[in-house]
């Protein structure tokens, strides 16, 4: 009877799969596996135990186990998973049968193999053969209790016959979670803002029943420590009125916990509500950038200003993450405006979004003189902004000035954010035009 086929056609994945576990998920594509084991009828003495229920992307420096009254004497971790490539590799020289697309079958000694092609010494001579062009590859060869998954196997010692219960703690890859926010905007200057989490596990394990903890910010390569329950984290998490999830401190970090356990299953996504719907207000300005003698004329960039307040209502850790900015038209549907992205912002901080370029608000910059000599430079900008809206609107003038310069004659006030940038903010009513002039100097030794 043939033993080993290679095929070429593709392989389907074994899932393996995990119960009531904690997983910690952090934002650099790990996490953190905190996994209760348990083994029956384990004799007196010293015995050997093993788990098989572990995810591809496990780190195998990494697994430590805890057992109640047992004594752990060595660990292993067995990771030569079979492997069509390594097993045809560990036999150059024997003898294999392989069968292209387009001829008969053929016998001859393997000389090597890779991953783009198989070469054979035949009795018509040596041939390589590409990977698109076979059908299978067969050795005769048969393997007694192949690894299908990698491993952790102990020896350990017990004063007592029976069960035997812990928890299993290892970090593994594959593993990550967003930020998804969504933003309705219901006017001028207010909206509902809902934040949710999506949450991939993109290893080969399903993972039933498990409790989730989500870390917002970057580790330094995050220590592993051994898992004690913080008592009053859970007190908080039997309230009465639970919402999602709670969020705590955790060092310099924040963790937020799902109040109810998920089935996460292999190369899955889940979204969960992190906060909201939530009534914030914001304020809403439209931006004209511009640069030293740079003339355009284009519509204004709409921004967001939203604080994170109490008195705003929010005042919570906001997660880094993608911002969808949607509307209400006058059909009452619901509409998409853009995306952005915003970092963590911190209780108290403010973040600015952009939705994009408003249609009906203009922005055109003329320079009306420019005078350089070999010591200096002066230039004479004028800005002009029209409103065609129906309501009154906020526009802030954007100048981008480089070198040691002075700015003289403006026309309104305008407010010096860093060495080579000012600002102009004016209050445009409805219809309106309002122009904007200044004169900048530059010199030079």
């Amino acid at each position: 009877m043939r033993g080993i086929f290679f095929f070429f056609l593709g392989l389907n994945l074994l899932i393996a799969h995990s119960e009531k576990a904690i997983i910690t998920i952090y934002k650099d594509g790990t996490a953190l596996v905190k996994q209760p084991v348990s083994w029956r009828n384990v004799s007196k003495g010293n015995s050997y135990i093993t788990f098989k229920e572990l995810p591809d992307g496990i780190h195998k420096d990494t697994p430590f186990l805890n057992l109640n009254n047992t004594q752990i004497l060595t660990q292993r971790f067995n990771s030569k998973v079979f492997s069509s490539i390594n097993y045809f590799l560990d036999r150059k020289g024997s003898i294999v049968n392989l069968k292209s697309k387009t001829e008969r079958a053929i016998t001859g000694s393997l000389l090597e193999i890779s991953n783009e092609s198989v070469t054979i010494q035949h009795k018509g001579g040596v041939r390589t053969f590409i990977y698109d062009n076979i059908e299978y590859l067969e050795s005769k060869d048969k393997i007694e209790n192949p690894i299908l998954r990698p491993f952790l196997a102990w020896d350990i010692k017990t004063s007592n016959s029976g069960e035997v219960k812990g928890e299993l703690v290892y970090k593994s890859a594959n593993f990550s979670w967003d930020t998804v926010y969504r933003l309705v905007m219901n006017g001028q200057d207010n909206g509902e803002l809902i934040a949710e989490a999506v949450i991939s596990n993109g290893s080969d394990l399903d993972f039933k029943d498990t409790q989730i903890q989500l870390v917002e910010g970057i580790l330094n390569k995050p220590k592993m420590s051994r898992f004690r329950p913080d008592q009053s984290f859970k007190m908080a998490a039997r309230a009465e009125s639970k919402p999602a999830m709670d969020q705590a401190e955790l060092g310099d970090y924040h963790i937020y916990t799902l109040n109810s356990t998920h089935d996460l299953k292999a190369k899955e996504d889940i979204t969960v509500r992190m906060y909201g719907p939530l009534n914030v207000g914001y304020v809403k300005t439209y931006v004209f950038e511009n640069t030293e003698r740079r003339q355009k004329e284009e519509p204004l960039k709409v921004e967001l200003s939203i604080k994170n307040t109490e008195s705003n209502g929010l005042g919570i850790p906001l997660p880094a993450g993608k911002v969808e900015i949607y509307t209400y038209s006058n059909t009452g549907g619901l509409e998409y405006l853009g995306t952005d992205q915003i970092r963590q912002v911190p209780k108290g901080q403010s973040s600015t979004l952009s939705s994009g370029y408003a249609f009906d608000i203009i922005g055109k910059r003329k320079v009306l003189n420019y005078d350089r000599q070999r010591k200096s430079e002066e230039a004479v900008i004028e800005v002009q902004v029209t409103n065609t809206r129906s309501e009154l609107v906020q526009v802030r003038i954007v100048e981008h000035i480089n070198g040691d310069w002075v700015v003289k004659n403006e026309s309104h006030n305008y407010q010096k954010k860093d060495a080579s940038t000012i600002h102009f903010t004016i209050i445009l009513d409805p219809g309106k035009t309002k122009y904007v002039t200044y004169t900048y100097r530059k010199e030079w030794k």
